[in-house]
């Protein structure tokens, strides 16, 4: 029994060991988000916490734009080319320059919005500085570094940075006035760790950057256009609704609905992290049964959390903001609702889908999904019934749709 564990561990030693790494990553970006939420929750205030929240969801957007699918195609190019540094140092400068090019893109956006937007103009120094977000999405090689399975990495940095930035947090955000200080700090965290990143790449690694061709930019360009049009229309509907209930219901709103949102978040984690560790591995092996025992392990270990989440979403929600909010608990009960089709359908889609090369028929099922968003937005409007619980019910709604339409392209490609 003994020698069969050993054997095991030595099997997939690399996959355990990127995986403790995230695990440190993770618990370690928990306990800062548990400080830092609570206290700008407590010290901006409803009003001027949901109107930063509004801006880095803005940021966010942009930055699917920057990343425009190379954190996923770049991964499985790197993770192909085993030692060949050529090859390596081609993509790396190829992901560098598109991305690049199109944080000035969104940079010249913003500054329209800003222009002829009243809600951008009265505020645009939280906007702006919210972009220092999307710039560290722009140069820090996540992708990279998740291609030659090394994620210590990105452990190190992104640790170090961001208890920079939480302790920037508790220094200079003293009163609800500060707000834009927050998307600056953060920022600085963000951009000094991906200027980390660079330097372990050209430096320690001995890549060298070099102006791709334009055929080549083209081809790269090209090759993403699926997987970005499925990655916007699949985070369009996740994020969307903390800009629909800032436009209709108000910043105190955003709040509330950011409050819970980021506690579901913070519990789809472990299947995130299983995501990033499987994902080089599977691109290589195509193994479906280890994909499989995985889905199975997942799915069991969320249904015991999200009861953990039904019974003690009021303890949760003090937690976070120093009040009962029977409302913010309500809207966490159902949120988590979509926890299971999400963490499962992860599975289909990125983990068998795109290593599978059916990236049209992804992209296809992430069009889709965001026509059924759209739809329930619509109808929502028109019979004006925005809220906070049926804006989540739609979220469930898609969700659930994507685990069932994944399955179903896993079958008609014989996938499973």
């Amino acid at each position: 029994m003994i020698r069969r564990i050993k054997t095991l561990i030595n099997q997939n030693k690399i996959l355990l060991e990127n995986f403790s790494f995230l695990s440190v990553l993770q618990i370690s970006n928990l306990l800062i988000f548990l400080l830092t939420i609570p206290y700008l929750f407590r010290t901006l205030g409803k009003d001027n916490y949901g109107l930063v929240v509004y801006a880095q969801t803005i940021a966010y957007y942009f930055s699917m734009v920057v990343n425009f699918g190379f954190n996923v195609t770049a991964t499985r190019d790197i993770s192909v080319s085993g030692n060949n540094i050529k090859k390596i140092s081609n993509t790396i400068s190829s992901v560098l320059t598109l991305k690049s090019f199109f944080f000035l893109m969104s940079l010249l956006i913003l500054s329209s919005l800003i222009l002829f937007i009243p809600l951008f103009r009265q505020h645009p120094k939280v906007f702006y500085f919210s972009m220092l977000f999307c710039l560290s999405e722009t140069f820090f090689p996540i992708w990279y570094f998740q291609g030659i399975e090394k994620m210590k990495y990105i452990t190190f940095i992104n640790i170090s940075t961001r208890v920079v930035s939480a302790s920037g947090i508790f220094l200079f955000v003293k009163n609800p006035d500060d707000y834009f200080l927050v998307p600056v700090l953060l920022g600085v965290g963000t951009n000094a760790g991906a200027l980390i990143g660079l330097v372990i790449v050209f430096k320690s690694h001995h890549h060298r950057f070099r102006l791709p061709s334009f055929l080549t930019l083209k081809s790269y360009v090209k090759e993403n256009v699926p997987l970005f049009i499925s990655n916007v229309s699949s985070q369009i509907y996740v994020n969307a609704n903390k800009l629909i209930v800032g436009s209709f219901l108000g910043m105190a709103d955003v709040a509330i609905y950011d409050i819970a949102d980021k506690i579901v978040n913070i519990l789809k984690i472990p299947v995130s992290m299983a995501g990033q560790t499987l994902f080089p591995m599977v691109s290589r092996t195509r193994d479906v049964g280890f994909v499989k025992k995985a889905m199975i392990m997942v799915f069991v270990f969320f249904t015991i959390v999200y009861t953990a989440i039904y019974f003690f979403s009021n303890l949760m929600v003090q937690l976070f903001t120093g009040t009962v909010n029977p409302e913010a608990a309500a809207l966490l009960r159902l949120l988590a609702a979509s926890i299971l089709p999400v963490c499962i359908g992860l599975f289909y889609a990125e983990l068998l889908l795109i290593p599978f090369g059916k990236l049209k028929d992804y992209s296809r099922m992430r069009m889709f999904s965001l026509f059924i968003y759209l739809i329930s937005i619509g109808v929502l409007y028109s019979f004006k019934q925005i809220t906070l619980t049926n804006l989540a019910i739609a979220v469930i709604v898609v969700e659930t749709f994507v685990l069932i339409y994944s399955y179903y392209l896993c079958k008609k490609n014989k996938i499973i």
